[in-house]
Order: C-alpha cells, then structure tokens, then sequence
C-alpha cells in the first residue's frame, strides 16, 4: 500500500513538472490543483465508506416493489433486460475512456501534455466520487428487479440497489465533454467545432439509451449522470485556463519606461 502511495505521488509530481513548461493556454499548479485532486479522493473515500455501510436487496423489499410508484418516464424500462445492450454499453465505456487521449495527436495539445493529463485525472476523479456518493446513499433499485423475468440472484447481487445516478454515462459524459472542450479550447480557430461538440453529446447519449434497454438504469439515472458527468468535465479546464497577467510594463529603448496594473 505504501509503494503504491509512493508511485501515486510520484506521477503527481511528474505531472506538475512537466505540466506548465509549453503551455500556453491551460496552466497548473499545487494551488490549481490541490483542491479538485482532494476534492476527487475525498469523494472516493465517501464513497467507499457509503457503500460498504449500504443495506443490500432483499427478497421482501423486491417482493414488494410496484411500476406503479414509478413516474411515467420511468416506468419504460422495467421490462428492459438485455445482455446484448449491456456488452455494448461497456463497450462504449471503455472506448470513451480513451477519448481524452485523441488529443495528444494534435501538436496543440501535446504541447500541453502534462496539463491535460492532471485535468483528465482530476475529472476522473471528481466525476466518480460524485457519482459513487450519490449511488451509495440513494439505494434505488436497478430496473430489472421489477422484472419477474429477472432471475432472483441477479436481483439480490451487491449491484442491485446503484442505480441511481448512472455511472457508466456519467463517467462517458465527462471524459468526451472534457475532450470536446480541450479540442475547441486549443483550436480557437477551427471550423466545424459543432461536429465536436455534438459527438461529445452523442456518445454518452447512445449510452444512456443502452443502459434503459439493458435494464440496468431508469431514464431519469441516465439524465442525472448526464448531467453530472457533462458539467464536471466541463468545468474541469475552466479551472486551468491561464489567466492574462494585469501587470505589463514596457519600454521604449532606453528612453523610457511604462508600468500599468489594471485592476
């Protein structure tokens, strides 16, 4: 445990060296930084302790589940339980993983390497812990258990009552919305940027849509980790974006000597 603590922190560091040595339009540093990446393990942390506190399924609250008390949205996907859907959606998540990195092929953005890299991990983290936390204390049971189709061992496993928010599209929403803005952040110039943003928007779309037909999530824990997802990973650079210098000062030659500080 301590070596891995030790190889944790040594990346880390790593990062912050080489993070702001090109960078011309993100920035890192320890005051940067510090809070998302305590932010992010304090939430694990939550949510580790949440979970392991959580009261499993049992038959007699399964037993006694109604599609009645379910809101009309919500209510479509009980009957959805397809294996198929839910390959596909881990597909999906583990493609969308690798997202963040597509940047690196631009020289704009290995320029600032180090810097995406720290923001990939604070989104990462900040997006799972919230996600975790909010899972761990709703206990909302996953659609299937109101399917009579659904085997019961299926019913009463430990995943069983996670379903709201969803993680698989909260965690795909912001690894491609925090694409989709480093890519157009970086290329302030490009043309076509809609066809960014609207491919960051699908995927964790075409996500949600997979998770209600595999059974595994309602509508509304696909919307709320859509959400989530979509906000943290764009916020997460809006907290790197350098900032102009109020302080300037200029010369003539050896004339002259101008100073301002705006304020």
């Amino acid at each position: 445990m301590v070596i891995m603590k030790i190889r944790y922190i040594s990346i880390l560091l790593f990062l912050f060296l080489i993070a702001d040595s090109k960078a011309q339009v993100y920035q890192s540093s320890f005051r940067t930084d510090v809070v998302p990446l305590l932010t992010g393990a304090g939430l694990t942390g939550l949510s580790i302790i949440l979970r392991n506190n959580a009261n499993p399924a049992t038959i007699e609250e399964i037993n006694l589940l109604d599609t009645n008390n379910l809101n009309f949205l919500d209510r479509r996907a009980v009957n959805n339980f397809s294996s198929t859907a839910g390959f596909a959606s881990d597909i999906v998540l583990y493609s969308s993983i690798s997202f963040p990195f597509i940047t690196y092929i631009s020289k704009n953005c290995r320029s600032e390497g180090g810097v995406i890299a720290i923001m990939i991990l604070e989104t990462a983290l900040i997006n799972n812990g919230i996600v975790s936390v909010i899972k761990s204390s709703s206990n909302r049971y996953r659609p299937f258990n109101y399917n009579s189709d659904v085997p019961l061992i299926e019913k009463l496993s430990g995943e069983s009552r996670r379903s709201f928010v969803s993680g698989h599209v909260g965690n795909s929403a912001a690894l491609t919305y925090l694409t989709a803005r480093v890519i157009t952040d970086l290329h302030p110039d490009m043309n076509n940027k809609f066809l960014i943003w609207g491919t960051a928007a699908a995927i964790p779309a075409l996500m949600g849509y997979l998770r209600v037909e595999a059974g595994r999530h309602f509508p509304t824990d696909v919307i709320g980790g859509y959400i989530i997802g979509a906000a943290v990973g764009y916020i997460i650079p809006s907290l790197h974006i350098k900032r102009n210098s109020n302080l300037s000062i200029n010369t003539n030659g050896m004339s002259s000597l101008s100073i301002s500080l705006k304020f």
